[in-house]
């Protein structure tokens, strides 16, 4: 297909318009021209407030939350709790920072209060819901890892995901989970979430669970990231809810636990 610049970026939109997100290799085999030019053409379309940007290719510029989404639910559920947890662990970011933040709610409370105090770091996120927040952030560098797209979660996953984690390096990271505790350590109900976890637990120099009392004690079926033996800095940042007998498990594998009110 040969066209010119303006017909390219109109039929570019049609495919965002229509499919949500394009990437970049597959423009080029579409429009046969070289990534140089789809690059160009993206940020123009970018300028004009039609998308965003992702690493290899672009989204929606206005991404609606499917009806059905898990996440959804997840959003509604110990709310006053969430964000005091998000409180208390921006004492542990510092400007110049490179963080990653995962797909889970608590971490989008973080990401909401990173906007706010309009704090200088990196952000490296698969998150739908923190490329939203972050997005018109002047002061936070967004790297936004692409995947196949998790529609129930709304976040990026699979091979390429985690391969490009594995090419990264965090100062920390910040992740949720389904469950965790002093016998298993990080459990999950997805294989997928499991698989990014654990490239990102590799590469963080420091580790922060931020999970509310809810979670605390509780053992998912798939046990990700052994956590548990690893010598390395790793905190719990939870809320006042949590179970003392199973903090005080999680505090003899080397837990640092952090409580917000």
């Amino acid at each position: 297909m040969s066209l010119n610049s303006e017909k390219r970026k109109e039929k570019i939109k049609e495919m965002i318009e229509k499919k949500g997100s394009v990437s970049v290799s597959e423009l080029v085999g579409i429009f046969n021209v070289s990534e140089v030019t789809i690059r160009k053409d993206l940020e123009e379309l970018k300028e004009d407030g039609i998308l965003m940007r992702t690493y290899g290719g672009a989204v929606k510029a206005e991404i609606p939350f499917p009806e059905n989404l898990i996440f959804r639910e997840k959003l509604k559920k110990n709310i006053k709790e969430k964000k005091a947890i998000a409180s208390v662990s921006l004492k542990y970011i510092k400007e110049g920072e490179t963080i990653f933040l995962d797909s889970g709610t608590t971490t989008l409370e973080i990401a909401k209060l990173l906007k706010e105090k309009n704090i200088s770091v990196t952000i490296i996120t698969n998150s739908f819901p923190v490329l939203r927040v972050l997005n018109n952030s002047n002061s936070i560098k967004l790297f936004f890892l692409g995947g196949f797209l998790r529609r129930e979660h709304f976040d990026f996953y699979g091979p390429f995901t985690v391969d490009e984690i594995k090419k990264l390096s965090f100062t920390s990271a910040f992740l949720g989970v389904d469950g965790i505790s002093g016998e298993v350590g990080l459990t999950t109900t997805d294989i997928e979430t499991a698989k990014i976890e654990e490239a990102v637990i590799e590469k963080a120099r420091e580790i922060n669970i931020v999970v509310d009392h809810s979670k605390i004690g509780k053992i998912s079926p798939i046990p990700y990231g052994e956590i548990i033996k690893k010598k390395m800095k790793k905190r719990i940042i939870t809320d006042s809810k949590a179970p003392k007998k199973e903090i005080n498990k999680l505090k003899r594998f080397g837990f640092e636990i952090i409580t917000g009110d």
